[in-house]
């Protein structure tokens, strides 16, 4: 039986057992039995902005509206740092990329520092990490897909665990970015203008000390109206002054009244004199005191406008605010992906038999051509 086998395969030529059976052979052997199973842990997930129109009509409904500019590109930023060199350095604090995708129980054609990753430097882990962690973002719905690829289960799952607590980091460290390039000038105006009022109200102060004064309208107003008190004492005595010297001339009050009627015009006069009268008056202090107090009064509304302007900073900030919402949590695969075993032999034997085809042709033609 086996003569017969050997016969058969003889009459089939050389170049069919070079170029279909022995690649075959040789795939089935690898694919069927050294090929270590690769497993695959996928997680989903969306960044969204609350500002975004949300329906509650259904979760398609919901991840329809998400996909804004600020969104995608927080997505493309986390997409980008999966991949990066922090991304896989990051991953290999906890859990050693070397000794992961390097264990001898690994075929020694995949694992890295085997046959076609002979290298030890991180450089070329990186490469190797990046074929074995991918994040795609779809563009159509904003929705990412993480596929980590593992040689076991668990270290499939909980490397995609962390990077997507690490996706949720950079959203949370985009977030506080924002919040504080919104709000940094609104701030620096409202210390600007704290410093502008208390300036003003300092000076105002001092002016008040140095000049001995509160305030020169108010104290005007009281001074007038004693002026106005004594003015109308001075009126009554004058009349009374008058009718007496009219019909008694020789009366003893006259002399008293003289004397009080000169008195309160020397008081009146004083009383005026402190309101509109030298440098030291109530009148000549109003100027620089007015000027203070529009000082204190525009710094203190200018404070007042820093202040809404950055409660404004600080609300359209928060309604900027990217969220990380995941669809689906990383799996627990309790089966290999890849290889498809049965896919790939299938595919060499199709290709190997294409090639071999080929080739007969060919060495027909030119078998032919030699005869003639």
């Amino acid at each position: 039986m086996l003569k017969a086998l050997r016969t058969r395969i003889s009459n089939l030529g050389k170049l069919f057992i070079w170029v279909v059976l022995v690649p075959t052979g040789v795939s089935a052997l690898y694919f069927g039995v050294i090929a270590s199973p690769i497993y695959i842990s996928e997680a989903r997930f969306v960044v969204y902005s609350p500002n975004q129109s949300v329906s509650t009509s259904g979760l398609a409904s919901l991840l329809s509206s998400f996909g804004g500019s600020n969104s995608t590109s927080a997505a493309q930023t986390i997409s980008a740092y999966i991949s990066s060199w922090d991304g896989m350095m990051a991953v290999n604090k906890p859990y050693p990329l070397k000794q992961i995708y390097g264990n001898s129980h690994i075929d020694i054609f995949n694992r890295f520092g085997g046959i076609f990753h002979p290298y030890t430097s991180y450089v070329r882990l990186w490469r190797y990490y990046q074929s074995m962690v991918g994040d795609v973002l779809d563009s159509s719905n904003g929705i990412s897909e993480l596929k980590v690829n593992a040689y076991t289960p668990q270290d499939a799952q909980k490397i995609n665990d962390f990077l997507l607590a690490k996706s949720q980091d950079i959203v949370n460290q985009l977030n506080a970015t924002a919040r504080h390039r919104a709000v940094f000038y609104a701030k620096q105006d409202v210390e600007q203008a704290k410093r502008s009022l208390r300036d003003a109200t300092l000076a105002l102060a001092e002016y008040r000390n140095s000049h001995r004064v509160f305030s020169p309208p108010a104290q005007s107003s009281l001074q007038l109206g004693m002026v106005s008190k004594l003015q109308d004492q001075l009126i009554t005595q004058q009349t009374e002054l008058d009718s007496i010297l009219a019909h008694a001339p020789a009366n003893p009050q006259i002399p008293v009244l003289k004397s009080s009627i000169h008195a309160l015009k020397g008081q009146i006069t004083n009383e005026q004199a402190k309101v509109t009268g030298d440098q030291e008056s109530l009148a000549s202090k109003d100027i620089e005191f007015e000027r203070l107090t529009v000082n204190q009064l525009l710094a203190q509304k200018l404070l007042e406008a820093a202040v809404t302007s950055l409660e404004q900073a600080r609300v359209t900030a928060q309604k900027q605010e990217l969220y990380l919402e995941t669809i689906s949590r990383p799996n627990l695969p309790d089966a290999s992906q890849k290889p498809k075993r049965f896919e790939d032999i299938l595919a060499v034997l199709i290709v190997s038999l294409m090639v071999w085809g080929v080739l007969s042709i060919l060495y027909a033609g030119v078998k032919e051509h030699h005869e003639r």
